[in-house]
């Protein structure tokens, strides 16, 4: 098995070119061979297959081809000798001057060694076939995935066959090729792939718009002429940038920066429309629309780091290091939540949404989607999300009466949308989950230290019994849904404007509210973006109840050295201190209170400043504010 969760961990994306005239095109979605022949050459009984993909990547469909070098089932390597033909391709009808063979192809980034050969022939016999000199023939050195192309203008006004050969090599793992494509190409042609800009910006702030741009035509690029249009004014540039043929490039920069001194919002059409000072033959590649707005003033942003885990996970300790070392050192951005997937903590609506293909992995902000997870990916992916223009803050005030929450999200919007398409949501989550059943024992891959150190995992066993774990940030509710409430927010939103929406949430009895946070979002329906995230302490919502009455009191308030809670009724009592961020300060556990005690606790240490004050007995909890002098 050590390379079949690789196989299900890819990210595929299809970048073919776009052209003139197609000629011939398969994409396997059929999920069949679709008329072409795979052939065992070596017998081995391993040929080309097409397997569906499309839960690895939606973008790549339901088939592709596949060849393997390594049998998962049976653990052990092949040495494939397959090929696998089209149906006859009648090009006798072409007329166009330049022809290409364009196909994808991947391979294993962890065994990248496939070796294969592409032929054209006019005959679809597989001894003719092998005997052959290939167009193409390549081991492939890395799993990137390679749009690759080939000039076939030769064969035109015959009638041909193409093949892939996988062969000459061994204990690799998997060679992929998809969308095979016969077609014409122009001289001077460019595909805009996408463009990059900041999607809310300051006032009187310059934005850089960079644009992906590929080379689908036969001569290198060597300048681009691209236009931006706000709806009222364009901006023009010929840009000197030097592409080669098939080749993309990730940095074609506009000149005229993105700013605007007033707060507005704009949808700004750009578009390619010259070539090497020629214009663009294939105009419907060539545009695409990205949405603009300004902010009235800077808002605090919040990080959401989803990460799929599970028990069942040998690999998934390295995420739960990494979330701890992120709570520790980026106690106010970062902000974790653990989605369980096939144990006793699974959320089903969570895992689906959330929609892992490999674990442990990890979405932020649900814009960057399957990461890696790591120290090093979740201070990267931190580092480049926080510094982002946001135009709402978020918070949350509220109500606790026993196990009944009331959340009040309040949505402070610092820019207009005529039609806004955002809602909020509040995700549930809870630390310091503990169980006894054989469900709870964490796999650990790292048990030995073969696998290097990870915070400790490497010196227990393998799994790591129910009875030694801890499980923090673990998502227990979706209040809203995984794409947040309906109606949550209007369609028209003006600068400064407050939205507020209630939820209520009730605490199960096999959670404790102590342990338990909520995470108010606001979610881009258009593309599923957390745009913002603001976490919190459920318990310290019950600020402004009056469950306790008014006999119950802080003093002194403000406190200097120490403060008193005065008037309790008689229980137990857990005491937490936490500043104005959610983060606890101070704990007291396990007080006991007889009816009227009064309870001393001392603010030694505690900053000048803001806190609450919850004091828990029982399924109750309570909060009051306080302030330190």
């Amino acid at each position: 098995m050590k390379k079949t969760t690789l196989l299900l961990s890819l990210l595929f994306t299809s970048l073919c070119g776009f052209a003139q005239t197609t000629y011939y095109s398969e994409d396997f979605e059929s999920g069949d061979l679709s008329g072409w022949t795979a052939t065992d050459s070596d017998g081995d009984g391993f040929n080309w297959d097409v397997l569906n993909a499309s839960g690895i990547n939606a973008i790549f469909g339901n088939g592709s081809l596949v060849s393997f070098s390594y049998d998962d089932t049976s653990a052990a390597p092949l040495t494939p000798d397959n090929l696998v033909t089209s149906p006859a391709i009648d090009l006798s009808a072409v007329t166009d001057p330049n022809l290409y063979l364009f196909y994808d192809q991947i391979v294993n980034s962890s065994y990248p060694a496939e070796h294969y050969a592409v032929y054209v022939t006019t005959s679809n016999d597989p001894a003719v076939i092998a005997a052959a000199t290939p167009v193409f023939e390549t081991t492939v050195a890395n799993g990137t995935l390679a749009n690759k192309f080939l000039n076939v203008t030769s064969y035109i006004g015959q009638t041909v066959y193409i093949s892939f050969r996988h062969f000459n090599c061994t204990d690799a793992y998997y060679l992929i090729l998809d969308n095979v494509v016969i077609k014409s190409l122009a001289n001077n042609d460019a595909s805009l792939v996408s463009a990059k800009l900041n999607r809310y910006s300051l006032q009187s702030t310059d934005n850089t718009l960079t644009l992906t741009v590929k080379n689908t035509g036969v001569n290198a690029i060597t300048n681009l002429t691209v236009n931006w249009n706000d709806g009222t004014t364009d901006h023009i540039s010929t840009i000197n940038k030097n592409i080669a043929v098939g080749a993309t490039s990730t940095s074609v920069i506009h000149p005229t920066k993105v700013n605007y001194s007033s707060i507005v919002e704009k949808n700004l059409n750009l578009t390619i429309t010259a070539v090497n000072g020629n214009t663009d033959p294939v105009m419907a590649n060539n545009s695409t629309i990205k949405k603009f707005n300004t902010v009235s003033q800077a808002s605090p942003k919040g990080v959401l780091f989803e990460e799929g885990t599970g028990t069942w996970c040998g690999w998934c300790p390295r995420g739960m290091v990494a979330m701890a070392f992120m709570d520790t050192t980026y106690p106010n951005e970062f902000i974790g939540v653990a989605v369980h997937n096939q144990d006793p903590m699974m959320l089903d609506e969570y895992d689906t949404g959330a929609g892992f293909s490999s674990f442990p992995g990890m979405n932020v902000d649900r814009v960057v989607k399957g990461a890696d997870v790591s120290q090093t990916t979740m201070t990267s992916n931190l580092n480049t999300r926080k510094v982002l223009t946001t135009p709402v803050s978020l918070d949350a005030t509220g109500e606790v009466n026993g196990a009944d929450v009331t959340i009040n999200a309040s949505a402070t919007f610092r820019t207009l949308f005529a039609n806004a398409n955002y809602r909020l949501g509040v995700i549930i989550s809870e630390d310091n989950i503990v169980g006894t059943d054989t469900g709870y024992d964490q796999h650990n891959y790292y048990s030995g230290g073969a696998s290097g150190v990870m915070g400790g995992y490497e010196l227990l066993a393998n799994p790591v019994p129910a009875a030694d774990m801890v499980f923090n940030h673990v998502a227990r509710d979706l209040v809203g849904g995984y794409d947040g409430q309906v109606d949550s927010v209007p369609t028209s939103i003006t600068d400064g404007q407050v939205v507020t929406y209630s939820f209520n949430y009730t605490v199960p009895d096999t959670s404790v509210i102590d342990n338990m946070h909520g995470v108010l979002v606001l979610i881009d329906q258009d593309n599923g973006e957390v745009v913002n995230a603001k976490s919190f302490q459920l318990s310290t919502l019950a600020v402004n109840h009056n469950q306790v009455g008014p006999s119950v009191t802080l003093y002194p308030n403000p406190a200097t050295e120490y403060f008193t809670i005065n008037n309790l009724k008689g229980g137990i009592y857990n005491v937490t201190i936490y500043d104005m961020s959610g983060k606890a300060v101070q704990t007291l556990k396990q007080k006991e209170v007889n009816d009227n005690q009064s309870l001393t606790i001392s603010t030694k240490g505690m900053a000048t400043g803001e806190y609450i004050v919850n004091f828990a007995t029982g399924n109750t909890s309570y909060s009051k504010h306080l302030l330190v002098k």
